[in-house]
């Protein structure tokens, strides 16, 4: 009997009509017409296995050096991700701006990304008036619908140099975010080519 009934499996599937890909011409590809954009997921992970700055004496005689150890480690000085920004272009000049301790995870789902022509119809507060406004394509980035945070933090800093084992660095947290948990987006971000290709 599974022979019979595979044996009509088979001879069903051959009666099916068969389609090959095919060569088309430059005429009839010009008359296909299509969508463009692209939709994106993701998760970004920071310093997810550690990393902190940890002062240690490898012969027990001095002097102490900064290098990597665990978040666990009772001697971690920091732990976390670093992002600073110079504020003062003066090649000796102080003044910077940081992220600092950044850790934890980002996720997202259904990041959309697509260009799109301005119309007439659109409404951006009158600011689609503008002349040349009407008719240009933008970039066209769709929020995604959720964003959730897992045990994700960092500190706002400034401080006299990009790393913490610089000579003479000293640092000023001005405040801290932790958090857990969705946000619900909604909306789109426009952005506007400007110049000349």
């Amino acid at each position: 009997m599974k022979f019979n009934v595979g044996l009509a499996t088979i001879l069903m599937s051959l009666t099916l009509p068969l389609q090959a890909l095919q060569l088309i011409t430059d005429d009839e590809l010009e008359k296909v017409t299509g969508q463009d954009g692209v939709s994106l997921s993701g998760e970004l992970s920071f310093n997810e296995d550690g990393g902190p700055l940890v002062d240690v004496d490898p012969d027990g005689i001095g002097p102490l050096t900064s290098t990597w150890g665990a978040c666990s480690d009772a001697n971690a000085k920091r732990c976390g991700t670093r992002l600073a920004v110079k504020l003062n272009s003066d090649a000796g000049s102080e003044g910077w701006m940081a992220l600092d301790e950044l850790k934890g995870k980002i996720s997202f789902d259904g990041l959309t990304i697509k260009s799109r022509e301005i119309s007439a119809t659109d409404s951006f507060g009158g600011d689609q008036n503008e002349a040349g406004i009407e008719g240009m394509t933008v970039l066209e980035i769709g929020l995604p619908n959720k964003i959730k945070y897992e045990n994700f933090s960092y500190n706002v800093a400034t401080s006299s140099s990009a790393r913490p084992t610089d000579a003479g660095f000293t640092q000023q947290i001005r405040y801290g975010v932790d958090f857990n948990g969705t946000v619900n987006m909604q909306g789109n971000m426009l952005i506007f080519p400007t110049g000349n290709p």
